[in-house]
């Protein structure tokens, strides 16, 4: 019996080539790719995994797939998620999903509306994450610290700029924020709840550095639950190894978990969870949960870069 078939809409950066060699070794068939901006990789992609080249997401659609993953530079998600909707399939977009409330709600009315879409950073399904949340299990937690390291240089240069323009693909505080809320999110799974949806912003500042950019190279954000919960998000782009970090106060004592280059990041776990999606089981992430972080960065991003919204 073959596995499910998989279209890719987008190849904007490396998770969508992780993602197809995870879910092409566990049985399912790349059916091809979409990708308007970037004629290289899309033919990088094409060849690598044996998938047809399609100038029309229509196109691309047409073969019926199971699922769509899609990584499209920023401000074609929308158009990315309305053909899926229209299609009835269901789509999974790697980070970054938007980088303004008016575009995340396109996307939270399109959930609303009964559409399976999903998105989440990779490190909700890494096993050390899973084991850690697990571990929390009847703690009762005080205070939830993170930090999101990721070098930003492969954004400064012109064919990823887009990832550093603000009205692009949402700027450091987006692009490697979304790792963070995630974790967040992750360590404190309050049921169906998502801990972030009614979060209080209370700070948030970044600063550029010596590095030229047009978003920022590190910014500190302060937030507190409903739950009464503080919680501060580090988001790095300085030079250096990837690295994320969690650090929970509880009240039977402190836990700590970091990850880095070397470690299982998730992208097996994401495979699995999407193979699921695809033949009919549930959303990796419920879109309420990913919805809540998103809007934490943006209103993070709107008091940091003095504007009302995320343009």
């Amino acid at each position: 019996m073959s596995g499910p078939t998989v279209a890719f809409a987008g190849a904007a950066h490396s998770h969508p080539f992780a993602d197809a060699a995870n879910l092409s070794a566990r049985g399912a068939t790349v059916t091809g790719i979409w990708e308007m901006d970037d004629a290289g990789r899309r033919r990088d992609f094409a060849t690598r995994f044996g998938a047809t080249e399609h100038d029309t997401l229509e196109q691309l659609l047409a073969d019926r797939p199971d699922l769509v993953v899609a990584t499209p530079r920023t401000p074609r998600a929308p158009e990315v998620l309305a053909a899926c909707t229209a299609a009835g399939i269901p789509v999974f977009f790697n980070k970054t999903v938007a980088a303004s409330v008016g575009a995340l709600t396109t996307f939270d009315a399109a959930a609303a509306s009964g559409a399976r879409v999903a998105s989440s950073s990779v490190l909700r399904f890494a096993p050390a994450v899973v084991a850690f949340a697990a571990g929390l299990a009847g703690s009762r937690v005080r205070a939830v610290e993170v930090i999101a390291q990721h070098d930003i240089a492969g954004f400064l240069v012109p064919e990823r700029a887009w990832q550093d323009d603000p009205a692009g693909g949402g700027g450091t505080l987006l692009s490697i924020g979304v790792h963070a809320v995630d974790l967040v999110d992750a360590v404190l799974p309050a049921g169906e709840a998502a801990p972030l949806a009614e979060a209080t912003l209370v700070d948030a500042h970044a600063t550029a550095g010596d590095l030229v950019t047009r978003s920022e190279v590190v910014a500190v954000v302060r937030a507190e639950t409903a739950g009464g919960i503080p919680v501060t998000a580090t988001v790095s782009g300085v030079p250096g190894p990837d690295r994320y970090a969690v650090r929970v106060v509880a009240d039977d004592g402190l836990h700590e978990l970091a990850l880095g280059d070397g470690d299982d990041l998730g992208y097996a776990g994401l495979a699995d969870a999407l193979l699921a999606f695809a033949t009919g089981g549930p959303s990796p992430v419920p879109w309420h949960r990913t919805s809540a972080g998103y809007r934490l960065l943006l209103a993070a991003a709107a008091r940091t870069r003095g504007t009302e919204d995320v343009a």
